[in-house]
């Protein structure tokens, strides 16, 4: 039988495929890896041929506890972190650990997302390395590069100084406010028998463990110097497949495509989409303003009906990696694995954060010179199509967006961890 690894994560689609993407990285090299996640991603994972366990409550049962809606669920995760930690990891915690700890026996390691906080649990329960995975810079949260925070606008990367000691008393304040949620995590680790860390569970996952993972390109962010011993980064670890295996642009896209110039790209990824707003509404007038062809993805449960007119099209879902290279430029919400496929498609961005680390994303576009950042409350036609006109009239935006492509077409981040998990367990 060949060593088995389970790789725990929880979230959206830009929590699930870095870890679909290691998985058959991990099977290539002699492993059975199989995916520990919420209920909702079975088919998806099953689809690829990999054991699938459902981890936690599912989006139907998290609406009945809570008595809120999936809207309303989002809407709440995008005013407040603390809902996230308080009302939805917290109270599910020890479950998702025990069904680890179950899941995992006979298992060489655990690999995990710093958001599965069972998983290290259950590592430690039955003795197993454990590998924490962090899928954005925003999460390592480094003093020299801290995360751009929207209630936290003086934080910004320094080497030294007052702006680094500005930065780390920031950091300092998020730990204590996140010290409430210690508690908590460590009475749960004691009735399953292990000791107590009084570790951060905002600040801490990444730590104290011989190999830890930066699971995104290094053009986002590099490991600074107060990086956890043993953590790496090693690139975007790019997975995009609806049902398994290659996923082609549908038919009425692909036609659409071909018929004209390259339009513009408008996305909110797989949880944004959700709560869209007037986005999509925006988007048609912006591209109109513009004399631009648009592509709008909306999503399982939106409206595809939006797009009224000859010179735009709406969908559910198209894979990015053959959609983005082909769109003159892509609005989208800033998720780091919407934001990785744009990078690799060398097209200009605006971003548009909705919630989390959205924001950092959006700053590390910006940073890079390859696009630019509007809040969701300045979504409007007129100011999306002036910023939308700058960049593409940008020609150094343009080339950067395109040199960028090049570099981040290049890594393999699934290869990359597969190795270094490989080397560890072995």
């Amino acid at each position: 039988m060949p060593p088995r690894i389970v790789l725990a994560t929880a979230g959206s689609l830009g929590d699930l495929h870095p870890f679909i993407a290691l998985a058959l990285a991990l099977r290539a090299r002699g492993f059975e890896p199989e995916i520990a996640s919420s209920p909702q991603h079975g088919a998806k994972i099953r689809a690829e041929g990999l054991t699938f366990h459902a981890i936690g409550p599912s989006i139907a049962e998290l609406e009945v506890m809570m008595g809120m809606t999936e809207v309303e669920i989002t809407e709440a995760v995008t005013r407040s972190s603390g809902f996230l930690f308080e009302k939805m990891l917290l109270p599910h915690l020890e479950r998702g650990a025990r069904q680890l700890l179950a899941v995992a026996q006979g298992a060489v390691a655990i690999v995990g997302s710093t958001f599965a906080a069972g998983a290290a649990m259950a590592a430690d329960g039955l003795g197993l390395p454990f590998v924490p995975v962090a899928l954005q810079p925003a999460i390592v949260f480094s003093a020299f590069d801290p995360p751009a925070l929207p209630n936290a606008p003086w934080l910004g990367p320094a080497s030294g100084g007052w702006r680094l000691a500005l930065n780390r008393l920031t950091l300092a304040g998020a730990r204590a406010r996140g010290a409430a949620w210690t508690g908590p995590a460590d009475r749960v680790r004691q009735r399953m028998g292990l000791e107590p860390q009084r570790a951060s569970l905002l600040l801490d996952g990444l730590k104290n463990r011989p190999l830890a993972l930066g699971l995104y390109s290094p053009l986002l962010g590099l490991p600074q110097t107060d990086a956890p011993p043993g953590f790496t980064v090693t690139g975007h670890a790019a997975y995009d497949s609806e049902t398994g295996g290659p996923t082609p642009l549908s038919p009425a896209l692909e036609t659409f495509l071909a018929a004209g110039p390259e339009p513009l790209v408008f996305t909110l990824g797989s949880a944004a989409v959700i709560i869209p707003g007037r986005f999509y509404v925006e988007s048609l007038k912006a591209a109109r303003i513009l004399g631009r062809r648009a592509v709008l993805l909306v999503g399982p449960k939106g409206d595809v009906g939006v797009a009224d007119r000859p010179d735009a099209i709406a969908v559910a879902y198209a894979p990015f990696s053959k959609l983005f290279p082909r769109a003159a430029a892509i609005v989208h919400q800033g998720g780091v694995g919407t934001t990785q496929q744009a990078l690799r498609a060398g097209r200009p961005q605006l971003v548009v954060p909705f919630l989390g680390d959205q924001f950092d994303n959006a700053a590390r576009v910006v940073r890079l010179g390859c696009g630019a950042t509007l809040s969701r409350r300045a979504y409007r036609a007129e100011r999306v199509a002036e910023m939308l006109g700058g960049v593409l009239a940008d020609p150094m935006a343009v080339e950067t967006a395109r040199r960028l492509g090049v570099v981040a077409s290049r890594e393999d981040g699934a290869a990359v961890a597969a190795e270094r998990i490989a080397a560890l367990v072995r």
